[in-house]
């Protein structure tokens, strides 16, 4: 079956000096056209650098050691940098969770849009102007014609990131990848943000990786979900799946661990993965209270639960407690 996207067997590292730290470890997972993906974690978990990768962004002390990254069947991993240019942007975009860093302080908002919209459709600048406007509209800045004319610091943070969102959409393309889109924001503006990525979506027919560790957004926004730790995908299967039926201990802790009325919030992952432990076996094991004997000798595979539903453990489903 041919996916619009197919990341396959994914190793990323960063190089500090002569040490090599693993960020990414045999990854692998596919993006269906017009769906939204989400992949959750904690912080250092590697969810951003994956997907980054995706698009051969990463800082020069970073290298992607192996594996296939397929967009409609062609590796982006073979590609130049004159062949990678036109997928960025045009065909894949992405929304970064930092709209005041990402957007030069020196540039106006119609500056921006203007120079990225010439670059990607080889266009007049008055036309670029007029769909400038028209991309600011559409993802609800009010009074948009005077907004060009606005630097980024002038604008709020839930604008800024409507910015950063006209500016993924401006070439239509087959797949956004929004990194903690709303990190920075209030809770309010938050939920204004998704609903009008997940309207986006919809109207576009376009797909959507979204990169998190707020359980509560995948929940609402997502078809399927994959669950990172230090590094690996260690269960992944539908947005029911995941939050009904977790197979993975780590995945239990993390949904167990989301606050709920009534209830005082319990610490359920008690520490963090430290450089010491044994990356060559299952991330969560020393945290883990299911760890059996095997545990220590080996990673263990993926295994299906079912034909959307993979969980990388000895100790699962049933076996947890379900």
């Amino acid at each position: 079956m041919n996916h619009l996207l197919s990341v396959k067997d994914l190793e990323v590292s960063f190089y500090k000096e002569s040490k090599e730290i693993r960020a990414v470890k045999g990854v692998n997972f596919h993006i269906e056209e017009g769906e939204i993906y989400g992949i959750v974690g904690e912080s250092g978990s590697g969810k951003s650098v994956a997907t980054k990768s995706i698009l051969r962004l990463g800082p020069d002390n970073c290298k992607i050691k192996n594996g296939e990254i397929l967009f409609e069947g062609d590796n982006i991993l073979e590609k130049n940098n004159r062949e990678l240019r036109k997928i960025r942007g045009n065909e894949i975009s992405i929304i970064f969770q930092d709209s005041l860093t990402s957007l030069n302080p020196v540039y106006t908002i119609g500056d921006k849009l203007v120079e990225l919209i010439r670059r990607n459709q080889k266009i007049s600048k008055s036309d670029a102007k007029k769909r400038a406007i028209e991309l600011l509209d559409i993802v609800g800045i009010a009074d948009s014609k005077s907004h060009l004319k606005s630097y980024p610091h002038e604008l709020s943070g839930g604008m800024r990131q409507r910015v950063m969102i006209a500016m993924a959409i401006s070439s239509n393309p087959k797949i956004i990848i929004a990194d903690e889109p709303t990190t920075a924001l209030d809770v309010t503006i938050q939920k204004q943000i998704l609903y009008l990525l997940k309207d986006l979506q919809k109207k576009l027919h376009t797909s959507i990786i979204l990169i998190t560790h707020d359980l509560g957004v995948v929940a609402q926004m997502c078809s399927r979900i994959a669950v990172m730790c230090a590094g690996y995908i260690v269960e992944e299967g539908t947005t029911e799946d995941i939050f009904y039926h977790p197979s993975h201990p780590y995945t239990k802790a993390l949904i167990a661990s989301v606050p709920k009325a009534g209830r005082t919030l319990e610490r359920f992952i008690e520490k963090t993965i430290t450089e010491e432990e044994n990356e060559n076996l299952c991330p969560f094991f020393s945290r883990c209270s299911y760890a059996i004997e095997k545990c220590r000798l080996a990673l263990p595979d993926n295994y299906l639960e079912n034909d959307k539903h993979s969980v990388r453990c000895y100790v699962r489903g049933e076996k947890l407690g379900e």
